[in-house]
């Protein structure tokens, strides 16, 4: 029933609405079978993916600026920690009990560790960014391009196609009323160049579809493996670094830690002649 009304539906406007719902429903591979292309210009899902690559990268976004901030509070940490642990060794060098010295100076070393620490967590960070700005800069746009080539290759094939369509009615119009047309007259060469046109855009836009299927799912492949690689390796890090932490600070309970407070006030200088002066005083 189908094929029957699909060659029929060109006269008819009633069977023309048919058609047009019978051929919106249908599935890529029907449509290419049957020869009809409209299913796939009208019906077309690829085009909806950019909106899916618009949701993808803002995901990748607020992944990639959380961590870039995490690792520029990360930094921000190891210095301090590394300014602790210079001053705290420095305490212990100039402190005069052995004992507090010792724990001023461990203390001071705990907290480098630390540092050290920060520093391999923010090496992990660093490449996770590479990654993910590698994915937002160029394998996103990429992907954008080659669908915006592959939406202009759809509507000039389907420019092609309605202009066959427009001609092929030209035609029967003027067949119905026994009209003859100069084109037809002349050979209908205009129509045979409308058709190998059409055939070129067809080529073409069956090609850049092939292409936009394969990077969407090259893509989805790389988010479903991706983030959860990236987000496991950030966690991961984040795990380590807490735990070594906890570990180097619990070695370095010093405290309480007693130091000596008392202030000894300087002794004034002598002051030259001051002896003899007081003695003539008292001699006079």
């Amino acid at each position: 029933m189908c094929l029957f009304l699909l060659p029929v539906c060109w006269v008819c406007p009633a069977l023309k609405k048919v058609k047009h719902r019978l051929v919106e429903k249908m599935k890529d591979s029907t449509a290419d079978t049957l020869g009809l292309s409209r299913a796939v210009l009208v019906n077309d899902k690829l085009v909806k993916k950019v909106q899916y690559l618009e949701n993808n990268a803002r995901v990748y976004r607020g992944i990639a600026e959380k961590a870039r901030g995490m690792l520029s509070s990360l930094k921000a940490v190891v210095e301090g920690h590394k300014e602790l642990g210079a001053a705290f060794s420095n305490i212990g060098v100039y402190e005069p009990q052995q004992s507090a010295s010792v724990a001023f100076v461990d203390f001071g070393n705990a907290h480098k560790l630390i540092g050290e620490e920060g520093e391999k967590l923010a090496s992990k960070i660093g490449p996770m960014l590479k990654d993910l700005y590698t994915y937002l800069q160029k394998a996103v746009p990429d992907t954008k391009l080659t669908l915006k080539k592959y939406s202009d290759s759809k509507f000039e094939f389907l420019a092609y196609c309605l202009k066959v369509k427009e001609m092929d009615d030209e035609e029967y119009e003027a067949a119905t009323f026994v009209q003859p047309l100069g084109r037809v007259l002349a050979g209908n060469y205009e129509y045979r160049m409308f058709l190998r046109c059409r055939h070129a855009a067809k080529l073409r836009f069956v090609k850049l579809r092939s292409d936009v299927l394969v990077k969407l799912q090259l893509l989805d492949n790389k988010r479903v493996q991706d983030v959860a690689f990236q987000l496991e390796r950030l966690v991961g890090g984040m795990y380590v670094y807490n735990r070594q932490c906890y570990n180097v600070l619990k070695q370095a309970a010093v405290f309480p830690i007693e130091v000596q407070l008392s202030i000894h006030p300087p002794t004034p200088p002598a002051i030259e002649g001051e002896g003899e002066g007081g003695g003539g005083d008292e001699g006079g």
